[in-house]
């Protein structure tokens, strides 16, 4: 079985407007600087947190749960994973950007995961393999995937011969020896990574996505989008000793505890949450709204349905919150007034549960900056803006740093500081050119903000 990580539809630069093609697109170009625009930027590998603040009683149900069953709900019979030193390599030449983020990734799973991994030059003789196609041709064999991962197999030709037999199964294996990765070459930088980030972590371990999980990649829910000191926690905790490879569910569960509270004492003075499991009808609601296919009317039923759901099956966590994020953002062009207030019904949930400084509560805040500065109410826009940067920088997330930089240079064009203006759109663009392909997009993008038409300074 592949491991598939869904397609959904891309956000606007802002809550109230359609994506539209560039008029002119020099526009924009010359708002930055003309022709020459500002270099990439990338991330560096901060190292994250050592501890992570939730229980060991929630991370233990967390962790049967993510071990032990697929996304589909079918059971997996026994822990599987590598033994002995891990290796990675690229099918073929990656791209300089990429080979610096998967270098940054396997340091980071070796300081904080505890695993012997590191990367090789000859693919054949590696455990892990990075392979990449066009985006057209891994959407042929796979359509709702933005990158795969999947077991026993060597190259892309092989995977087609095989992804609906046994062979690709994670369910039949014994032990894991090979798994390949494939992932497209024509998405920005940033998507390069994330799919780097969530394909090398199932390879390794979990296989299973939960959307309960409020700070983890292993959610389909795409706010975390690089590996979180919960994610290293549960592969550190996937590799210890304690744990042997074939080992079935109450056999994990036994050693479990006693392994928590070794490698994450402070989960012992926290006390559970004991979220509820999410329901099956839950997740398809809002896999329907949010995926590629169907129409925009059936798409605002599903997610309709996601809200109802999370409310009788009372979700007041974050699930709750995502439900009227994803209702607001398939909401825009039908009923922008309804999207406004499920943006806000969902910034307040994330706040109420996360603070400012959470990329929940960031996500959220950029439609909420937008809402502020189409009333003219700059000081309220600039509040929000600047309460998500660092939440952005720290999830490390070029696209959304994009997206409140260019609202900021508008929000400071319109108080008369064009200077400041130019500096923050330079900066928006280089986190841009990370975050967004083509590069057509940054001007749509940039176009668009612009033309947010305030009425005077509230």
């Amino acid at each position: 079985m592949t491991s598939i990580k869904s397609i959904f539809l891309p956000l606007c630069a802002l809550a109230l407007a359609a994506c539209v093609s560039p008029q002119n697109t020099e526009v924009s170009k010359r708002a930055v600087g003309g022709q020459n625009w500002p270099a990439m930027k990338a991330f560096s590998a901060e190292p994250a947190p050592s501890e992570v603040r939730r229980s060991n009683t929630d991370i233990f149900n967390e962790f049967l749960d993510l071990t032990f069953s697929l996304e589909s709900g079918q059971s997996i019979p026994r822990l599987t994973r590598f033994e002995g030193p891990i290796t990675v390599a690229f099918a073929n030449p990656p791209k300089p950007v990429a080979s610096r983020d998967l270098d940054q990734l396997l340091g980071r799973l070796r300081r904080e995961a505890n695993l012997d991994i590191s990367r090789i030059s000859n693919a054949q003789n590696a455990n892990i393999i990075i392979e990449t196609m066009s985006k057209r041709e891994l959407q042929r064999a796979a359509p709702s995937a933005a990158c795969i991962v999947v077991p026993r197999i060597n190259s892309w030709a092989e995977f087609r011969k095989n992804r609906f037999n046994r062979r690709t199964d994670w369910s039949s294996l014994q032990r894991r020896e090979r798994a390949m990765i494939f992932m497209p070459f024509d998405i920005s930088a940033q998507d390069t990574r994330d799919c780097l980030h969530e394909e090398l972590a199932q390879a390794l371990g979990p296989l299973n996505d939960l959307y309960r999980l409020p700070d983890s990649v292993y959610n389909d829910d795409n706010f975390h989008i690089i590996l979180t000191a919960y994610d290293m926690m549960i592969l550190r905790a996937y590799y210890a000793p304690e744990i042997r490879n074939g080992m079935a569910q109450h056999e994990v569960a036994a050693v479990l505890p006693r392994l928590l509270n070794r490698i994450n004492p402070v989960g012992n003075t926290v006390a559970p949450k004991n979220l509820k499991q999410t329901q099956r009808d839950w997740i398809k609601a809002i896999e329907t709204a949010l995926g590629p296919k169907g129409s925009d009317s059936a798409r605002i039923a599903s997610a309709d349905k996601a809200l109802r759901i999370a409310k009788a099956a009372g979700y007041t966590d974050h699930r709750l919150g995502f439900s009227y994020f994803a209702r607001a953002r398939v909401s825009i062009s039908a009923n922008s007034e309804l999207a406004a207030a499920d943006f806000a019904r969902a910034y307040a949930i994330f706040n109420d549960l996360f603070g400012s400084g959470d990329i929940h509560t960031a996500q959220a805040a950029l439609q909420m900056a937008s809402l502020s500065i189409s009333a003219g109410r700059y000081d309220t826009a600039l509040q929000f803006i600047d309460d998500s940067l660092p939440a952005a920088r720290q999830a490390q997330n070029g696209r959304l740093l994009f997206s409140l930089l260019a609202m900021k240079a508008e929000v400071v064009t319109q108080l008369g500081q064009p200077a400041s203006a130019a500096a923050l759109r330079r900066e928006a663009v280089s986190w841009g050119r990370y975050g967004i392909v083509p590069e057509g997009e940054i001007s749509d993008r940039l176009r668009i903000i612009a033309q947010l038409k305030p009425g005077k300074p509230a």
